[in-house]
């Protein structure tokens, strides 16, 4: 099981959803999550997370400020003994998308692009053992 791993989502798992959350004092985190992950962690899964970032699609936020948020994200998990292995997001929508963000990307869930991304990564890591 050394490269298996537990997916989760992030807005309304990881945390409150509240609708395009892109900073801090929106992001609360869901109790239990922390409790949830360290176990996961120690039991040794990887922790990766997926997620929609419509926000950035629809011109809300940035992907800088996404990435900023995403790292704080990061190190709360690991100061809680559950360090996130990856984040793997989705800027794209099909329908309200701006400029290059207007896209039905293989990334955007329910399209599993992130998930096998995540997959063939952590073959590699079986393989670059």
């Amino acid at each position: 099981m050394a490269n298996s791993a537990v997916f989760l989502d992030r807005d309304g798992v990881i945390n409150r959803d509240h609708g395009y959350v892109h900073n801090r004092e929106n992001f609360h985190f869901i109790d239990g999550i922390f409790d949830l992950a360290r176990h996961a962690y120690k039991q040794n899964y990887k922790l990766v997370v997926i997620t929609n970032q419509a926000g950035i699609a629809r011109g809300y936020y940035t992907e800088e400020q996404f990435h900023q948020l995403t790292e704080w994200m990061c190190q709360q998990f690991s100061a809680a003994g559950a360090p996130i292995d990856r984040v793997y997001f989705s800027p794209y929508h099909p329908i309200a998308g701006l400029g290059p963000y207007l896209k039905d990307d293989i990334s955007r869930k329910p399209h599993p692009g992130m998930i096998l991304q995540a997959i063939d990564r952590l073959k590699s890591l079986r393989t670059h053992r």
